[in-house]
C-alpha cells in the first residue's frame, strides 16, 4: 500500500491520498474483523445496517475496544500513517443516530452525539500529531457542522446523495432523484416520480435518503461552507443530463461534485 500511495503522490498530476476508514461500522472485509463476532458479540456490535449493505454492522463506537481498533499503538490509525497517506476520510460518522446504536447509548447513559464528536477529536489528534499536513474528510452527518467544536476538529465535509442515490446492492445504481424540498418527503407526486427500481428502495428502507430532501442537506451543507469547511458533494448518477445536472448545481453553490455509480466500480468521466 506504502508504494501505491507514493505513486500517487508522485505522479505527474501529484495527489494528496486520504484513506477511507468506517469508524461508526464493523466490516466483516476488514484485517481487524474476528470470524467469531456477530450481532451482540461483542456486545458493541449492536445491529445490521439500516441500508441494505451486506457484511457491515454499527457499532457503539464509544466502547473502548472499538476505538482501540484505531486509536492504539499499532493500530489502524498508526498503519495509515505508516503507509504514507495524507489523512483520512472517515465514514458512518452518522452512527450516533443509528437506532441500534441510539438505544445502545441510552442504555449505558451515553450521549451518542457528544460522543461521536470526541471520537472523531480522537481520530483527528492522533492523525496530525505524527504528520502536520495531513487532513480529516468527514463524510455524510452533516448537521454536526452546527457543533463548534466538531466544525473545528475537521478540515472537509463530504455529503452523500445531496441530489441522486442509488442502492446498497447497487440495484439501481444510481438516478433515484431526492425529495428536493421537504414539502416533498413521501409524497404520492414524489413516488410517482420515481423508476421502478427507485420505488424498490423506497419501500424496503423506511430510513434511506430517498426520505430525506436535498433542501436539509443542503442547509447543512451551506453551514459548513459558511464556516470555511470545503464542501464535497458524492451523488449517483449514470444518465447524462443528470450527471450534467449535478456537477452544474454543486459547482454553483461553491461545492466540489463527484458523480459516480453507487457501487464506485465505474469511472464517469467528469463535467469540465
Amino acid at each position: 500500500m506504502a508504494e501505491v500511495v507514493t505513486q500517487l503522490q508522485n505522479a505527474p498530476h501529484p495527489k494528496k491520498v486520504i484513506a477511507y476508514i468506517d469508524i461508526g461500522e464493523a466490516e466483516e472485509y476488514r484485517v481487524y474483523w474476528d470470524e467469531s463476532w456477530s450481532i451482540g458479540n461483542p456486545a458493541w456490535i449492536v445491529g445490521d445496517d439500516p441500508d441494505g449493505w451486506v457484511e457491515n454492522y454499527p457499532v457503539a463506537f464509544w466502547a473502548e475496544a472499538w476505538q482501540a481498533i484505531w486509536l492504539e499503538d499499532g493500530g489502524m490509525l498508526d498503519q495509515v500513517g505508516e503507509a504514507g497517506f495524507d489523512g483520512v476520510y472517515l465514514d458512518w460518522v452518522e452512527a450516533y443516530s443509528d437506532e441500534n446504536v441510539v438505544e445502545a447509548a441510552q442504555d449505558e447513559g451515553v450521549n451518542p452525539i457528544y460522543a461521536m464528536i470526541e471520537f472523531v477529536s480522537f481520530i483527528s489528534e492522533n492523525i496530525k500529531d505524527e504528520c502536520n499536513h495531513c487532513v480529516v474528510i468527514a463524510q455524510n452527518a452533516a448537521e454536526l457542522v452546527e457543533y463548534a467544536e466538531y466544525a473545528a476538529t475537521i478540515d472537509g465535509l463530504a455529503q452523500e446523495q445531496v441530489w441522486f442515490d442509488g442502492g446498497a446492492d447497487n440495484e439501481p445504481e444510481g438516478d433515484c432523484s431526492l425529495p428536493r424540498t421537504d414539502v416533498d418527503i413521501d409524497s404520492d407526486a414524489y413516488y410517482d416520480s420515481l423508476s421502478p427500481k427507485c420505488q424498490r428502495q423506497f419501500d424496503e428502507f423506511p430510513e434511506s435518503t430517498l426520505h430525506v430532501s436535498s433542501e436539509e442537506y443542503l442547509f447543512f451543507l451551506n453551514i459548513a461552507k459558511e464556516k470555511g469547511i470545503p464542501v464535497f458533494t458524492v451523488d449517483y448518477a449514470l444518465i447524462p443530463e443528470n450527471i450534467a445536472w449535478t456537477y452544474a448545481i454543486s459547482r454553483e453553490r461553491g461545492f466540489i461534485p463527484f458523480v459516480g455509480n453507487r457501487a464506485l466500480d465505474k469511472f464517469i468521466v467528469p463535467v469540465p
